[in-house]
């Protein structure tokens, strides 16, 4: 885990070619996330202040991820390609 300002990150991404800057952070659920109003409230909250520190965040749903992995892989690999160029990411919110 990484982060700044006292906030974590689950998986840090390197910019391969600046070993010392992060081009994306990369979020997952637990399996209790989905239950647990209070915790999708904290790291929405934990989420906004990272990306007002500069943060790209990427989450990968656990559901997604078992359900769906081959279209998760690309959109994991869509947004690491758009965050190397240094295009801005865009965060898909999902309830």
């Amino acid at each position: 885990q990484v982060g700044v300002a006292g906030y974590r990150i689950d998986i840090g991404v390197l910019h391969p070619e600046k070993p010392d800057e992060y081009i994306l952070g990369i979020e997952c659920d637990g399996a209790n996330y989905h239950q647990a109003k209070s915790l999708r409230d904290r790291d929405r909250l934990r989420q906004e202040i990272l990306e007002n520190k500069g943060w790209k965040i990427h989450r990968i749903w656990s559901i997604d991820w078992f359900k769906h992995r081959e279209a998760e892989i690309i959109r994991l690999l869509k947004t690491l390609s758009e965050a190397k160029k240094g295009q801005k990411t865009e965060m898909v919110v999902q309830d």
